[in-house]
């Protein structure tokens, strides 16, 4: 009996590739599994923030999932879905159950006050030190500020670099008044002002409450730094 080698070597690749075909689709697709993260991610982000963006990391290609006969379904293993990196479940419920995890970001840009420039410790931010820029809050851990304005005059507590963000948690108040200075007391009442001469008690910031003892009768006054050296009291 004459066997045709082509037509049996042809009828085994036919029928393997016709194996491995049906293989390929009883798999779960990755980007069906991809997708069904980053639309929950996105829903979920999406009712806490504006404007949030979702980035969806790739699983694995060697990754084998049999192809689930029912809707993906996705879910987070914490409360709620926040800022920052964290991971989307997303799981089969069919006839051979599975579930697999999505590395996912989710980022929020926003107006962050920066450094314009390095500065030192123990600096006094200016206007010029200080600038509005957007960038993603999401990997802030100790907040942010949007507003320069309650930054400035502060006291940096330690060196940052040109671009660092800045936050309550960089800064400190001035003190510019020292317990012992010399401080000149403005009384107010009207049109009439009355200035006094006394001495610091206790150090303070600008508008901080500070002690201050009268030169001329050594009463103790309290009132409100008004700047350096000067201390506006209540008559």
């Amino acid at each position: 009996m004459h066997l045709n080698i082509k037509s049996i070597s042809w009828s085994l690749t036919l029928s393997l590739m016709l194996i491995v075909d049906g293989w390929a689709q009883s798999l779960q697709s990755l980007d069906s599994i991809e997708q069904a993260a980053y639309v929950y991610a996105m829903e979920q982000a999406q009712a806490e923030y504006d404007l949030a963006q979702i980035v969806v990391s790739s699983l694995d290609y060697r990754l084998r999932l049999q192809q689930c006969e029912h809707p993906l379904e996705a879910f987070s293993p914490r409360d709620r879905v926040g800022l920052g990196n964290q991971t989307i479940g997303v799981k089969c419920s069919g006839s051979v159950p599975w579930s697999v995890y999505v590395p996912v970001t989710v980022k929020l840009f926003k107006p962050v006050v920066v450094t314009t420039k390095a500065l030192a410790a123990k600096h006094i931010i200016t206007a010029s030190d200080v600038a509005l820029k957007r960038i993603d809050v999401g990997a802030f851990q100790r907040g942010y500020l949007s507003n320069a304005k309650p930054l400035i005059g502060q006291q940096l507590k330690y060196p940052l670099p040109a671009g660092a963000p800045l936050n309550h948690h960089n800064v400190k108040p001035e003190k510019i008044v020292r317990r012992g200075d010399l401080i000149t007391l403005v009384a107010e009442a009207g049109s009439m002002s009355v200035r006094m001469n006394g001495t610091a008690l206790t150090d303070a910031s600008l508008g901080q409450r500070v002690k201050v003892k009268n030169s001329s009768s050594n009463r103790v006054v309290e009132g409100i730094v008004d700047g350096p050296g000067i201390v506006r009291v209540n008559m």
